[in-house]
């Protein structure tokens, strides 16, 4: 097990205190106002020691739970627990810990009950994907993950659709644009499966000779990208929303038509696509975080904030871009008024939160913090609140 390092030769918070940041705020504005100051100041300075303290002892959490995947769940929480006494863990985030730690036994138990009840890779990979593979196919697995590595390319396309094929039908011809698509991807992790218990701990890599297919020795990266993911997963408590829900488009749309003055109507749409650049900013700080713990230090920056039409792979607002105009086909002036909003939600506000939050990591490098820690401080954090976060904490 890692040690957690000193960060402060005299520690703002002693091991044991307990350091609620909304209490202390409560108490601060009830202080004589001659004294706020200085209050405000011993607050900044612990919220920050606690902030990366905990990021420390999650980083060796995950370090722990890959070293002894078998770990029970009581004795985690109690390393956990322990560890954060030094930070002045208090009970919201025993609780955090206690769930993320749930989340982890519970997906492990999936893997091995899956693994258990398949344990020949091709009856494992027609049970996910719903037919038998036609090539050759490797399985790989993580305390959190299965990894198929496909020597056909069909195989592999079958895993890369699986999503879609699950709800649209699982035996049908795959089109020379989704075929196309899927060439420019090495390796991808399903978001979601036909099996709830292993989450997001389904991998596929590309080894079959078409398209993009990893280099030699470049396997091993790609699989500590993509279980990054499934990682990242356990300690993830932000919740996706879908404006394109049919209903959710009638309210909006009934309250765009209603809206008596161009300033109001601009301040609905402003809000409904807003909600799309939320949803992709989920998504991008997944895929930056997993680049940069697999040493990409750009952070696929470009490719994130790329249109895929320009050659960004990870295009997480293609669809919502095409639907702008779906909804509200009427006169000029509003799809006008859409182009817009479009342009400043969807591509301008949503490269300034990438480019900010790369900012926000190197601003961390530069003051002494390592990988690892850099990576448990942020996954907790909207990507939106990156550079504030940072800046709190190197002040």
């Amino acid at each position: 097990m890692q040690e957690s390092k000193p960060i402060h030769e005299v520690p703002p918070i002693k091991k044991g205190e307990i350091f609620e940041p909304e209490k202390e705020i409560q108490e601060i504005l009830k202080a004589p106002k001659e004294e706020r100051k200085e209050k405000l100041s011993i607050f900044k300075e612990k919220l920050a020691f606690q902030k990366v303290g905990l990021a420390r002892v999650q980083d060796i959490m995950i370090d722990e739970i890959m070293r002894k995947p078998e770990e029970n769940k009581e004795e985690l929480y109690d390393m956990a627990v322990d560890l954060g006494s030094e930070f002045g863990m208090n009970e919201r985030q025993k609780r955090e810990e206690e769930v993320a730690i749930e989340k982890y036994v519970n997906l492990h138990k999936g893997i091995e009950n899956i693994l258990h009840k398949f344990p020949n890779t091709n009856d494992l990979f027609k049970e996910l994907f719903f037919e038998t593979p036609k090539g050759k196919v490797e399985l790989v697995t993580g305390p959190v993950s299965l990894y198929f590595k496909c020597y056909d390319f069909q195989d592999y396309l079958s895993i890369f659709y699986s999503n879609q094929r699950r709800h649209f039908g699982k035996k049908r011809d795959f089109t020379a644009e989704e075929r196309a698509e899927a060439m420019e991807c090495k390796a991808i992790n399903i978001f979601s499966i036909s099996h709830p218990g292993i989450g997001r701990g389904v991998m596929a890599e590309n080894d079959s000779g078409i398209g993009r297919n990893p280099n030699e020795g470049e396997g091993a990266v790609i699989f500590t990208h993509e279980e990054q993911h499934a990682i990242h997963s356990l300690f993830d408590n932000e919740i996706i929303l879908d404006p394109s829900d049919p209903i959710q488009v009638r309210s909006v749309r009934q309250d765009f038509l209603d809206a008596e003055t161009k300033e109001e109507k601009e301040k609905i749409l402003t809000n409904f696509f807003r909600q799309f650049r939320k949803n992709a900013e989920i998504f991008a700080k997944d895929e930056m975080l997993a680049h940069y713990k697999d040493g990409h230090d750009d952070m696929a920056f470009e490719e994130i904030t790329l249109p895929k039409e320009e050659g960004g792979g990870y295009d997480y607002l293609e669809e919502p871009r095409k639907f702008q105009y779906l909804w509200m086909k009427t006169d000029d002036e509003t799809r006008a008024m859409t182009e817009k909003v479009v342009q400043k939600t969807l591509i301008e506000e949503y490269r300034e939160t990438i480019a900010k939050g790369v900012e926000a990591v190197r601003k961390l490098e530069k003051a002494g913090f390592e990988r690892g820690e850099i990576i448990a401080l942020l996954t907790y954090e909207p990507l939106s609140k990156w550079d504030k976060v940072v800046e709190r904490i190197i002040k």
